[in-house]
């Protein structure tokens, strides 16, 4: 039985690691771009089903096809607002297949690596998609470089016949698990706890964690745990461009329960913004300040940054606490504005990176496969 995608996953773009390279929905617009790249036949014959000559009609075809199949997720790869190629998962056979493209200018500039990256992040972050299949003709070995720095793992050859060679060609097929794709991802380990990307599975156990009051936060990630399900939080998160924004939840080592959720938004050149949720009933434990240590260590040492900045309200003293037993130094009060109701008072945080690293008296974390 063939998986079907939710429709509303490609609403808004998703990020890469670099500013100019997005991923964001097809439309029939697209078609005149489509066209012109798959006409080239240099790009057509390392693709299986698209004929030599390609036209107008065959791009204006094809994007009608796809709009109306639940069973494919089909995202443009835009360049500084150009299309540059497609990616796409076709999940109507046994085991969801990865296909790709890049029309020619594009090529050999880091693109389809950042693109295909952020799109396999995206599907096994916010579908149930157990594991991606792929395959590259053996004469294409650019993409089947391409596929092992994303973690694919060779599974045998076959032979397909390419519409645009005419010809029967040998292609080298690989898969990449969601075991090892979780590998892959970015992860903090604390003495207590664990601390991940957010997944479709995670849904219930966030939504959970959420319901009750929350012990303490900082205003962005409150308003965000607080206005949004916990599906647009998970959508949200996979959508981001990391290094520069990350968000993680917490989960118990002892007890593997979500408690809350951490993370940084890029705010201006080198400072990002600290943001933090946590359950009402695990307050008074320390969870807090040791997840927030750690990850201001990640955005600092892995992440870039130089400084931090966080906002909490002024009545929060718990909130308050946790930045200043980090290092923050308190710079004035403000004003946030919630995405309903009215403004409310905040004070205003700011710690530097020299300061925290020369605060830092615990042990420094297990941070790994930092940067997505």
């Amino acid at each position: 039985m063939s998986m079907l995608f939710d429709e509303g996953l490609l609403l808004e773009d998703c990020t890469t690691a670099e500013t100019i390279v997005r991923l964001r929905r097809l439309t029939l617009n697209d078609a005149p771009a489509i066209a012109a790249a798959l006409s080239d036949v240099a790009v057509a014959r390392n693709l299986t089903q698209v004929p030599h000559p390609y036209g107008l009609d065959d791009a204006e075809a094809w994007l009608k096809s796809v709009a109306g199949r639940r069973d494919m997720l089909a995202a443009g790869v835009s360049v500084d607002g150009v299309l540059a190629g497609v990616v796409a998962i076709d999940a109507s056979g046994v085991t969801p297949e990865l296909g790709y493209w890049l029309a020619a200018p594009f090529h050999g500039r880091g693109v389809g690596r950042l693109a295909v990256r952020a799109f396999v992040d995206f599907v096994f972050a916010t579908t149930d998609v157990a594991t991606i299949a792929a395959g590259h003709m053996l004469d294409n070995p650019a993409s089947g470089r391409l596929l092992a720095r994303l973690g694919f793992q060779p599974t045998g050859e076959t032979e397909v016949c390419s519409k645009a060679r005419g010809a029967t060609v040998r292609i080298a097929t690989s898969a990449l698990a969601r075991a090892a794709w979780v590998d892959g991802q970015p992860a903090i380990e604390t003495p207590r706890l664990s601390l991940r990307m957010p997944t479709r599975a995670d849904v219930a156990e966030i939504a959970s964690a959420a319901e009750a009051p929350f012990g303490l936060a900082t205003a962005p990630f409150a308003e965000l745990a607080l206005t949004a399900d916990a599906q647009a939080l998970v959508l949200r998160a996979a959508r981001e461009m990391r290094p520069t924004n990350l968000s993680l939840i917490l989960r118990l080592k002892d007890e593997r329960t979500v408690v809350g959720g951490v993370g940084w938004r890029s705010v201006e050149p080198g400072v990002v913004e600290l943001g933090f949720w946590l359950g009402a009933a695990h307050r008074g434990r320390g969870l807090m300040v040791e997840a927030a240590r750690a990850t201001l260590e990640a955005a600092f040492l892995g992440g870039g940054a130089k400084a931090a900045r966080a906002n909490c309200r002024a009545s929060d003293w718990a909130s308050r606490q946790v930045l200043i037993r980090c290092g923050f130094q308190w710079e004035g009060s403000t004003l946030v504005r919630p995405a309903s109701g009215g403004s409310l008072a905040a004070d205003r945080f700011r710690l530097d990176r020299d300061t925290f690293l020369s605060f830092r008296e615990w042990a420094a974390s297990d941070v790994r496969a930092f940067g997505g």
